[in-house]
């Protein structure tokens, strides 16, 4: 109960946004939900309303995904002691449009930004790991992607029941971000958690890619999100036995090592 009363009173000192953080969320929404509508601007014939129309349509679903994505990384930073700040990645999203002009809306390129984390030094009194740490950075970064690999599931789940284009491009947005989102490619999360621990790393990166991938299948929601964690020990266990276990014994020659074991 005591930890409850505490998170929420993080929550309450730390939860909002810097007029950075807002500016920076404002122009993403605007050019990622311009990204994923840049084909629904009236099909073969111009139509400015249309055109607006969907590109409102498209702004909200990138603002329900942008805020359950943040909202994910703060609570997770907050809750070890952490307040997280969102970075706008602008060459990223520069990139997004490029690529959306030349492939005349085909491609959707959605590199929004990362995070920077700021140490809340009277709330990490006691923790073992007391500083900064990568491992812990990646963790908070990559608890986004996987709220928005549950955000999908979630969209999957309504469309089946309530079968909506707007819920279907809501599934294939929150997926491809998350993906995306996963890439080892600084600043994204998935940068952040390579370098927090590999193992870790590649268990999340095989997982929701191959949850991505068969949630936009007609698998069901259960099946999908269970055989991407199979899936994912398996991408796991064969990492590590052909190359992590080798990567730690390091580059010496076994002749080496199996001298310096008869002497001891």
């Amino acid at each position: 109960m005591a930890a409850l009363v505490d998170m929420k009173d993080k929550i309450k000192k730390y939860y909002k946004f810097n007029p950075s953080e807002l500016r920076g969320f404002i122009i993403s929404i605007l050019i990622l939900s311009f990204i994923i509508s840049f084909k629904e601007w009236g099909g073969d014939k111009f139509s400015l309303a249309a055109g607006f129309f969907n590109w409102f349509n498209a702004a909200l679903i990138v603002t329900l995904a942008f805020i359950v994505y943040t909202t994910a990384q703060r609570i997770a930073g907050l809750s070890i002691g952490y307040q997280v700040e969102h970075k706008m990645w602008t060459t990223g999203l520069l990139i997004g449009l490029l690529f959306v002009f030349v492939s005349k809306g085909r491609i959707w390129l959605l590199l929004p930004g990362g995070i920077i984390i700021h140490h809340l030094a009277g709330h990490r009194l006691g923790y073992f790991r007391y500083d900064l740490g990568y491992f812990a950075h990646g963790m908070i970064a990559i608890s986004g992607t996987i709220a928005l690999i549950t955000l999908a599931a979630i969209f999957k789940i309504l469309n089946t029941f309530i079968y909506s284009p707007l819920l279907e491009k809501a599934i294939l947005f929150t997926i491809l971000f998350a993906i995306y989102d996963v890439l080892p490619i600084p600043p994204l999360s998935g940068s952040r958690l390579f370098f927090g621990s590999r193992m870790v790393y590649i268990f999340l990166f095989s997982t929701i890619i191959v949850s991505g991938l068969l949630l936009l299948s007609d698998i069901n929601v259960m099946v999908a999100i269970v055989g991407s964690i199979i899936i994912g020990i398996v991408c796991w266990l064969l990492y590590y036995i052909f190359f992590e276990q080798k990567a730690w014994r390091g580059p010496w020659p076994k002749k080496w090592l199996s001298s310096s074991v008869k002497k001891k």
